[in-house]
């Protein structure tokens, strides 16, 4: 196989339906000012016949996908052998050692079972590329809602039927309504800066974002004031995944987290989605044990988040 740099119109016109939206042309191009270039790649077979693509990043002299999302990885273009992916990766190998930089590839969490990310990972592994670190992934398999209560663990089910006693509203904004987006971010950036979180994203931005991936706006208020917001996005088919969450920190005291916690699975279960992804709970690998235990609290099930060396 051979590695070939085509344009992004050329790309899309190869992968219209890319298996999550962060591997698409237009969130890469949206994107685009967060690198140094952009690689647009297929990788083609030795009778011409295109069987992957793949969108890289560079930025201080690295190839990265993703270079500005929560995962980005390789696309198949039909069902590929194990021999296909092994073949692939090493071609990638051979891009990158051209051009004297490394590549490094985070594949989306293993939420559902996936043989394309399976072969991925070992065709990676297998021909001398290895892991730099695996983040802890949480997901929330919404078809068990129905049994939410009994789903938690003891603290948790005391904190939401508590929450649940305080008067709390739970609202979906519609994303025109422009003030209320703006309180939800308010919301976000508050919390987050009361715990040391960063915030890589402007409101400019996430407006950006929405016209590229369905984004999901939430707020819980009290006696007409918000209190605790989040902001999710639907990357991909019967998914949707946590970006920013957070409540007022003189709020924390009546348990805003655990009811916006409980809608939120709420309302995606009575849509018909299969998973929620609440996102890794680990920085470089590094777990925040307090964020783990939330979300395990909640009935959430870890899974591994693979950032690879090609």
């Amino acid at each position: 196989m051979k590695v070939c740099r085509i344009t992004s119109d050329e790309y899309a016109a190869l992968f219209k339906a890319p298996s999550h939206l962060y591997n698409s042309v237009a969130f890469n191009l949206l994107n685009a000012p967060k690198c140094d270039d952009l690689h647009f790649l297929s990788i083609v077979d030795d009778n011409g016949k295109v069987r992957f693509g793949i969108i890289l990043g560079e930025r201080a002299g690295v190839l990265k996908s993703p270079f500005s999302a929560p995962f980005g990885g390789l696309e198949a273009n039909s069902t590929q052998r194990t021999s296909h992916y092994l073949d692939a990766v090493e071609s990638l190998r051979a891009y990158g050692a051209l051009l004297n930089k490394n590549i490094i590839i985070t594949l989306p969490p293993f939420v559902r079972s996936d043989s394309h990310l399976s072969k991925t990972l070992t065709s990676i592994c297998s021909t001398g590329g290895h892991i730099d670190y695996i983040d802890y992934n949480f997901h929330y398999p919404l078809a068990q809602f129905k049994d939410y209560m009994s789903g938690l663990r003891a603290n948790a089910r005391r904190n939401l039927k508590a929450s649940l006693r305080n008067g709390f509203e739970f609202h979906s904004i519609d994303s025109a309504d422009s003030a209320t987006i703006s309180e939800i971010y308010r919301i976000v950036h508050t919390n987050h800066t009361s715990l040391g979180y960063p915030v890589h994203m402007s409101l400019d931005d996430i407006i950006a974002t929405s016209r590229i991936i369905p984004i999901d706006f939430f707020i819980v208020t009290r006696e007409g004031h918000g209190i605790a917001s989040a902001i999710i996005y639907r990357p991909a088919d019967g998914i949707a995944q946590l970006i920013y969450w957070g409540d007022l920190p003189e709020a924390r005291p009546l348990r805003p987290m655990d009811f916006l916690a409980f809608k939120v699975m709420e309302y995606y279960y009575n849509q018909g989605l299969a998973i929620y992804d609440l996102g890794p709970s680990s920085s470089d690998g590094i777990p925040a044990l307090g964020l783990c235990d939330f979300k395990e609290g909640l009935g959430c099930i870890a899974t591994p988040k693979y950032t690879l060396e090609v």
